[in-house]
C-alpha cells in the first residue's frame, strides 16, 4: 500500500469517524444518560484519533512522497530496503 493510499483510506476513516461521532451525538440529544454519554465520549475519541493520524500525515506530506520515492527506486535497483525518515503507517485491520 502506497501513502496516497493510506492517506485515501486515513481520509475516509476520519469521515466515517465523523459520520459515528454526529449520529451518537443525536442519540445524545435525543435520551441524555450514562450510556448515551458514554457511547458519545467513545466515539469523539475515535475521531480525535483518525483526526492525528491524518494531520501527522499532513504535516510530514513531503518526508512521507521522498520515502515513498526512495523506496520505489530501491526497489527497481533491486536493493535492500531504504532508510525512512519516519517510519511507514500500519494499514488499519
Amino acid at each position: 500500500m502506497t501513502e496516497r493510499d493510506l492517506m485515501v483510506e486515513r481520509i475516509q476513516n476520519a469521515m466515517q469517524a465523523l459520520e459515528r461521532a454526529h449520529e451518537a451525538k443525536e442519540n445524545l440529544k435525543q435520551q441524555a444518560n450514562s450510556e448515551t454519554l458514554s457511547q458519545f465520549q467513545k466515539e469523539m475519541k475515535r475521531l480525535e484519533e483518525e483526526l492525528r493520524l491524518l494531520k501527522q500525515i499532513l504535516e510530514h506530506e513531503d518526508t512521507y512522497s521522498m520515502d515513498e520515492i526512495a523506496q520505489a527506486l530501491a526497489r527497481t535497483l533491486h536493493q535492500s530496503a531504504t532508510y525512512r525518515r519516519i517510519p511507514e503507517f500500519e494499514p488499519k485491520k
